[in-house]
């Protein structure tokens, strides 16, 4: 339809004698101050020098758009600032560049600066080139105006005359201009405020004075631009004194022009009206969609709203006349502009089933498809990052909703991968295909705490062993391969009436805080995302919440304690997703003679949102049993842990706060570490323990981390670990580095000392 542009806007002088006057001056001023100037004394010129950089300023701002429309009315002469702003640009500059030649250089300057030209090429000749072209330019564009004749020896204005506009864009302005906003025009005042021009169409914005109603008309404007009047739409503007136009320069497709007439229409009636739940925006672009058999555009913020406001799609759905299920308004990085989808069927309704295992093998990035998103987007989720370590992932939904069907899709994927699993399973065996896929099962709610158990034993091992080999990364192989502990039904654990609480929450802080450096992600599966359910730890919610990917399937609308979701969930409430897909139509009375039409459930509609990722609506693959698609042969385990072997007695000995009523003694410790601290380890121990991860085991460089890994890594609060990262440098502990703000590590070998 029409493409962004810079807005221009066809405001005329308001005293024509005034703007000849002004225009003659922009001309003149850098030839007198060429001429001039080498004739004053040393501090005249200077003085004079100085003074004119304050024109440049103002003439840059008023280029620029810098200075508002209401400041441009209050200023004397703000309608010639505002009708030349690019000759006054370039004329100030132009005077500035000779007063400063003459200030510094004298006489011999300014003759460089008028005669240079000839000397081409040379650096004096292309100064002087510019100077010249500059200041010609200046006269140029003001032909018109020094052309035009004086007030009142016409009864109307003449079409433009001389030749023609240098662009189309200039075309629109001046013919606004000279026929509808001018002094002799249909409708004088009333200006223009071009914001979008294309080939085939160009919109923008009619402003009349404060408190005045716009009068343009749409025969009017057929009129002046020679188009059918069928193809204006002058709609309803962002205050009462403004309207929105929409002009097409081509005939619109027979199938698609009314479609899309109708719903900017809507849009602007209902939507972006005063009062609607997304005031101060418009539609852009609007396309048919393949993907749903609909159409796209674009949402994008009038020119007085500094960013959009998406409300819930419950909201745009009733004001659309349509079902949640069949609007869609996605955010994308810029905070003006978002992507809108309107559809009469939703491509999520008929679910697809797993094409193969094979679908669900990670990129080189690690990251696999889980199912389709509504534009026809993969649903993707990252398992791990390869520079990065291991994500973590939280699914929730209520049930009925598909949570297990994307938890058995999640353990596959994760088998397909090579990634060895623990699963932990309060309720006992409710998902016996993931069962079936892990190298260990705690099915049950003692026999779950123990599963966390033997995972917690696993980590420290492996960062006793890290600390040990002095590595940096973490590289998976067959022997020591990624593992993820998957916690269904968290809250049977970590809720506040689960009797292995503490301890479950203390193993689970582990894993999230200090897992994913390790190679041991953490899956949390439950069915509300309250605090409460989470042991009451930020630091889990930080680190497995913001950390990872997260999977919101249709969710509780009771949870009023439900964690805040992401930027990218705005407008997006996941507890409005219906049970069933069923149209809007409801019988007041019920008629026995009609056949109940059977619904069919909405298991596996949510939203799927990575790191930097938007969240669009999807749907996962349909998958009932995982049954036959994995091979039970190929099940990975933890090679790399000296205790497997002994993975059932080191289940059932309980760890961190549990174990202080347990016998010491029976505490299974791996060969080359200490037996663990009684407490929680200092902000201090964690950022030394971090950054020593990161030494170089050559002793020949620093291993630098910033201060937001070591925030990550160590879920410590960003202040503490800023203010504790300064102590270190201040007590020699730890170095800073000189070219990178922000990074930290430990110092070498020979300067420890």
């Amino acid at each position: 339809m029409t493409t962004p542009q810079t807005a221009h806007t066809a405001t005329p002088a308001a005293n024509p004698a005034t703007e000849r006057r002004f225009a003659v001056a922009e001309i003149a001023a850098p030839l007198l101050a060429a001429g001039v100037t080498p004739f004053l004394d040393a501090q005249a010129a200077g003085t004079l020098a100085t003074f004119l950089a304050a024109p440049v300023l103002v003439a840059g701002a008023n280029a620029a758009g810098m200075l508002s429309d209401r400041l441009l009315d209050d200023l004397p002469g703000g309608d010639v600032l505002r009708a030349h702003r690019r000759p006054f640009l370039m004329s100030t500059v132009a005077t500035a560049t000779a007063a400063a030649t003459a200030t510094l250089n004298g006489m011999p300057g300014i003759d460089a600066l008028l005669a240079g030209w000839m000397t081409m090429p040379s650096l004096a000749g292309l100064v002087s080139t510019a100077w010249w072209g500059t200041t010609g330019l200046v006269a140029f564009s003001l032909r018109r105006v020094l052309s035009s004749a004086k007030p009142g020896t016409a009864a109307a204005p003449a079409a433009p005359a001389g030749p023609a506009p240098d662009s189309p864009v200039d075309k629109v302005l001046q013919l606004w201009d000279a026929h509808i906003s001018g002094e002799y025009g249909a409708c004088p005042g009333q200006n223009l405020i071009l914001t979008g021009h294309s080939p085939v169409a160009w919109e923008g914005v009619i402003e009349a004075a404060p408190g005045r109603p716009v009068t343009v008309t749409a025969a009017t404007v057929s009129g002046v631009y020679r188009v059918p009047a069928a193809w204006v739409d002058i709609t309803d503007g962002p205050h009462d004194s403004s309207r929105r136009i929409h002009v097409r320069l081509t005939a619109p497709a027979e199938q698609d022009g009314p479609q899309y007439s109708a719903l900017e229409a809507l849009w602007l009636q209902r939507v972006a009206r005063k009062g609607g739940c997304m005031p101060g925006t418009h539609l852009e672009g609007v396309t048919p969609d393949p993907a749903t058999g609909g159409v796209a555009a674009w949402v994008m913020a009038d020119e007085d709203t500094d960013a959009l406001t998406v409300p819930d799609l419950y909201t745009i759905a009733g004001a659309l006349r349509t079902t949640p299920l069949l609007v869609s308004v996605e955010r994308t990085g810029n905070p003006r502009k978002a992507i809108f989808r309107m559809m009469d069927r939703s491509p999520l309704e008929e679910g697809r089933p797993l094409p193969g295992p094979e679908t669900l093998l990670a990129n080189k990035g690690g990251f696999v498809q889980l199912g389709t998103g509504l534009s026809g987007k993969p649903a993707r989720v990252q398992l791990y990052d390869p520079e990065g370590g291991a994500r973590h992932v939280l699914v929730a939904g209520v049930t009925g909703s598909g949570k297990g069907g994307v938890l058995q899709l999640l353990a596959l994927s994760y088998h397909v991968n090579g990634v060895a699993i623990i699963y932990a399973d309060p309720k006992g065996s409710s998902n016996p295909d993931v069962e079936d896929m892990a190298a260990y099962a705690g099915c049950g709610l003692d026999e779950a705490i123990g599963a966390l158990r033997l995972a917690y034993s696993i980590l420290r091992h492996r960062i006793e062993e890290s600390r040990d080999l002095r590595a940096k990364n973490f590289v998976p192989t067959p022997e020591r391969p990624y593992l993820v502990t998957i916690v269904d039904e968290m809250a049977q654990l970590l809720g506040d009436k689960s009797p292995h609480r503490a301890e479950a929450a203390f193993i689970v802080l582990a894993l999230a805080s200090l897992g994913r450096s390790m190679g041991m992600p953490v899956v949390l599966c439950g069915q509300i995302m309250n605090l409460d359910q989470m042991g009451s730890n930020t630091a889990i919610r930080d680190n497995v919440f913001y950390g990872g990917a997260l999977i919101l399937l249709r969710s509780d609308s009771a949870q009023a304690d439900r964690v805040d979701l992401p930027r990218a969930f705005d407008g997006i409430d996941p507890s409005q997703i219906p049970a069933y897909w069923k149209g809007d139509e409801e019988n007041l009375i019920y008629d026995p003679s009609v056949p109940e039409d059977d619904p069919r459930r909405t298991f596996g509609v949510g939203y799927v949102v990575g790191p930097d990722e938007r969240a669009e609506m999807m749907r996962a693959w349909i998958l009932e049993s995982a049954a036959g698609h994995f091979d039970p042969a190929k099940v990975a385990v933890p090679g790399d842990f000296p205790g497997w072997g002994e993975r059932d007695a080191i289940a059932v000995i309980p760890v961190g706060p549990a174990a202080e009523d347990a016998d010491s003694a029976a505490a299974w410790t791996p060969a080359s570490a200490s037996p663990a601290p009684a407490k929680e380890p200092t902000a201090e121990e964690k950022i030394l323990a971090v950054l020593d991860e990161r030494r170089d085991p050559m002793g020949l460089e620093v291993g630098y981390l910033h201060l937001d890994q070591i925030t990550d890594m160590t879920a410590v609060t960003r202040k503490t670990v800023e203010n504790t990262c300064s102590r270190l440098v201040r007590e020699g502990k730890a170095v800073r580095n000189p070219s990178t703000p922000g990074e930290y590590g430990l110092p070498l070998p020979d300067t420890a000392e």
